[in-house]
């Protein structure tokens, strides 16, 4: 069983992709997008892709005493438009491709993670005033002791 205090599936869902997710810049050159969890984002310096794990919605005690519980994290990809504001769909894509391989049915720490099903992906949105376009995919998990 899990205490309280180590309910963290979002450090453990950043470690399965920390590192892991690569964007294809040219034929001959990439980069890894960074991982942010709640809080720690940076205001300035933000690199033209990056992924946000945040919380999205309740977390359920699935037994009395408490001790199993199940949850939604948020994963959101950031993929910096093209000057025109046209989306990087290839890039976008290929990130959720990734994420898909490591995280559907994969554990991680004290935690099992898989895509959810019922509410699994929201379009890609383009939002001017940051020059991202983003796109969402919802992660139910629950722990594994």
């Amino acid at each position: 069983m899990i205490t309280l205090s180590e309910l963290h599936p979002d450090k453990a869902l950043e470690a399965l992709l920390e590192g892991n997710v690569s964007i294809a810049i040219s034929e001959n050159e990439s980069r890894i997008a960074e991982v942010y969890r709640q809080g720690e984002r940076p205001n300035t310096n933000l690199g033209d892709e990056f992924i946000d794990v945040l919380p999205n919605g309740v977390v359920r005690a699935m037994t009395k005493p408490m001790g199993v519980y199940r949850g939604n994290l948020a994963l959101t990809f950031y993929c910096k438009a093209q000057s025109n504001g046209t989306a990087k769909e290839n890039r976008i894509n290929s990130m959720l491709s990734q994420v898909e391989t490591l995280v559907n049915c994969k554990s991680s720490g004290k935690f099992f993670f898989e895509i959810n099903p019922s509410n699994v992906i929201t379009p890609m949105t383009y939002n001017s005033a940051t020059g991202y376009t983003t796109m969402t995919i919802n992660i139910e998990w629950n722990t594994t002791e």
